[in-house]
C-alpha cells in the first residue's frame, strides 16, 4: 500500500485508519516550514523517511506507529525530537481530530497530550503559564513547578470525571503557589501524583511520590530556616558589643544545627535570639 500524505483537512481519515489497525506514521516540516505527515499501514515507520524527503521534508523528523482506541489516539514515537512533538501537537490542535491525542515513547511513557477543543479548560482555571513567582525564593518553588509540569500531561490519561477533579486540584495548587502558600501546593501536587500512579499513568508509584515529596518538603524548610538565620545575623550587627558577641555565637549554633538537619532545635535557638534582639535593639 502506497504511503498517504495527510493534509490538515484529512485528519479524520488518519483517525479512521488508526481505528482499523496500528499504522506507521512519519512527520517533519517541509521546505516552506509547513507540516508534512505521512501514514502507511503494514510498513516500518522508518521506511517512510525517504517518502518524506521526496515530498520536500527536512530534518528533524519523527516517526513511529499509532492506534485509536476508545476516543484516544496513541502515537508511539520511536524517534521524536522534542521540537517535533510540539510541531505535531500544533498540527493536531489546528485541525481538531475530535479525539484525545497521546504522544508516548516506545516504552509507553507519556511525553505529551492534546485534548480536543471540547475538553478545553474551564474559565478561572490557573495554568502553568499563569504562575507568577515574583518575590518567592526560586529554590523553594522550582521543584514544585517541575513536578506540576511533569504530571500535567499524565492527568490526561485519567478517566473523564477523575481527570476533571485532578485538573481542578492542579489549578488550586498553582493558585496556591501564586499566593506563596507552598505547603498547601506541595500537599495537592503529592495527592495528584499518587492518583496518576494508581491509574498507571506514571512510572513513579505512590510510595516513591511520597518519599520525593518528603525530601522536597525538608529542602523547602531548610531554605526558609536559612533565610531566617541570615536575617537574624543582619539584625545582630545593630546590637551592643557585649550582647552582639553572645548573639553571634548563638547564630553559629543555629548554622551548625541546620547543617545537621536538626530543624526543631535550630528554630528553638532562633526564637531565643529573636526574643533577645527584641530586648536590646
Amino acid at each position: 500500500m502506497k504511503p498517504t500524505r495527510i493534509e490538515g483537512s484529512d485528519v479524520r481519515q488518519l483517525v479512521r485508519e488508526g481505528a482499523k489497525r496500528r499504522t506507521a506514521f512519519a512527520f517533519c516540516m517541509d521546505g516552506k516550514n509547513d507540516p508534512l505527515l505521512m501514514i502507511q499501514p503494514g510498513n516500518k515507520p522508518e521506511q517512510l523517511r525517504p517518502h518524506l524527503k521526496s515530498e520536500g521534508g527536512k530534518p528533524p523528523m519523527a516517526w513511529g506507529t499509532y492506534v485509536v482506541r476508545s476516543g484516544e489516539m496513541e502515537m508511539t514515537c520511536e524517534q521524536a525530537p522534542g521540537k517535533m512533538i510540539l510541531a505535531m501537537k500544533r498540527f493536531f490542535k489546528a485541525n481538531n481530530p475530535k479525539v484525545n491525542v497521546l504522544f508516548t515513547d516506545d516504552g509507553g511513557n507519556l511525553l505529551d497530550s492534546l485534548k480536543p477543543e471540547s475538553a478545553s479548560n474551564d474559565d478561572g482555571v490557573t495554568t502553568l503559564d499563569e504562575v507568577n513567582t515574583t518575590g518567592i525564593d526560586p529554590k523553594l518553588v522550582r521543584p514544585l513547578l517541575m513536578r506540576a509540569k511533569r504530571i500535567t500531561p499524565r492527568i490526561a490519561r485519567a478517566p473523564g470525571p477523575l481527570e476533571r477533579k485532578l485538573k481542578r486540584g492542579l489549578s488550586k495548587a498553582l493558585a496556591s503557589i501564586n499566593e506563596g502558600r507552598l505547603e498547601e501546593a506541595q500537599t495537592l501536587i503529592t495527592v495528584i501524583e499518587q492518583a496518576v500512579a494508581r491509574i498507571g499513568a506514571d512510572r513513579e508509584d505512590a510510595g516513591a511520590s511520597m518519599k520525593r515529596s518528603g525530601r522536597e518538603g525538608r529542602q523547602r524548610n531548610l531554605g526558609a530556616d536559612v533565610q531566617r538565620a541570615k536575617r537574624l545575623r543582619a539584625s545582630i550587627t545593630r546590637a551592643p558589643g557585649s550582647k552582639r558577641n553572645k548573639l553571634d555565637k548563638a547564630v553559629h549554633v543555629v548554622a551548625r544545627l541546620l547543617k545537621q538537619r536538626d530543624f526543631d532545635k535550630a528554630r528553638v535557638v532562633m526564637d531565643r535570639i529573636e526574643k533577645a534582639l527584641g530586648a536590646v535593639v
